[in-house]
């Protein structure tokens, strides 16, 4: 009995780790492009795609990469934003969240 809760807890961390990984910004994927960038987010149970709350987590994250790469210093526009499925689980739906803006 003591091995089948062992081996939940282990479980149970191993589940929580991975989420977190998908939760930090270094999941992001930033890109200067000419003129402008491409970025990518996660959006999932935490950071919810349709929610204004997960929308403002994505925009902070991205605010971060343009300050680290000194990219768009006078101001952006996003010009397109698509949301791309990655899996479905008992926790709901990960999407990955693709954006690509123009600097001002």
């Amino acid at each position: 009995m003591k091995s089948m809760t062992v081996a939940a807890l282990a479980a149970s961390l191993a589940l929580l780790a991975g989420c977190a990984f998908f939760h930090k910004p270094e999941s992001t994927q930033f890109d200067a492009v000419d003129g402008g960038f491409e970025f990518r987010a996660i959006a999932d149970a935490a950071y919810p795609e349709a929610s204004a709350n997960g929308e403002a987590w994505r925009m902070k994250w991205l605010e971060q990469k343009l300050a680290q790469t000194g990219t768009c210093p006078n101001g952006y526009t996003i010009t397109a934003r698509e949301p791309v499925l990655f899996s479905t689980g008992s926790l709901g739906s990960i999407y990955d969240v693709y954006y690509e803006g123009r600097c001002r």
